[in-house]
């Protein structure tokens, strides 16, 4: 048998395959010696005579008949104050609930939350894939701008922008 280092309980080789051959063969001898089996013929335990036609009878006579009665108290005054508290947030919940609010609009949103939301969404589309699905025939300039802003201010941004303002297409205006 090899002694492992890491491992101090190891077992002798053919231990398991030759095990119940010598566990009978112990229990016949420890038999034969003392004259009678090791192994007990009854589990040992034993019922009185007689017990279950005594044990109804003594269980009856130890229970007390008379009931203990506990009484209940009433929470109804902490039920009163918790109506009470619900009725006063209520009510001024009702006084500053101004129903005449109009509802919040696109309009009403800044440029600038509009910007996040698109910078901070995925959208997973391309700028080529967006152009593909919004038709360009159904909108106008005047759809996209402000009427706020000046043809100067549009120039400033593509000239700062664009490398080559021909490849635009203007027509009619030279801006260079």
């Amino acid at each position: 048998m090899k002694k492992d280092k890491k491992n101090s309980f190891n077992t002798p080789e053919g231990y398991f395959e030759s095990f119940n051959d010598r566990l009978m063969d112990r229990i016949q001898k420890e038999d034969s010696k003392e004259g009678g089996s090791i192994i007990p013929k009854t589990d040992g335990f034993e019922v009185p005579d007689g017990y279950f036609d005594e044990v109804t009878p003594r269980v009856l006579s130890q229970i007390n008949n008379d009931p203990k009665v506990i009484t209940l108290q009433s929470n109804k005054h902490f039920y009163y104050g918790i109506a009470a508290a619900a009725a006063i947030l209520i009510f001024v919940f009702s006084i500053t609930w101004d129903s005449n609010k109009e509802p919040i609009t696109f309009d009403d949103l800044a440029n600038a939350e509009i910007e996040a939301y698109f910078e901070n969404t995925d959208l997973e589309m391309t700028t080529y894939e967006i152009a593909e699905v919004v038709s360009l025939e159904e909108i106008e300039l005047n759809d996209i701008l402000q009427n706020d802003l000046d043809d100067e201010i549009i120039m400033e941004y593509l000239d700062e922008n664009v490398d080559n303002i021909e490849e635009l297409n203007l027509e009619d205006i030279d801006y260079e």
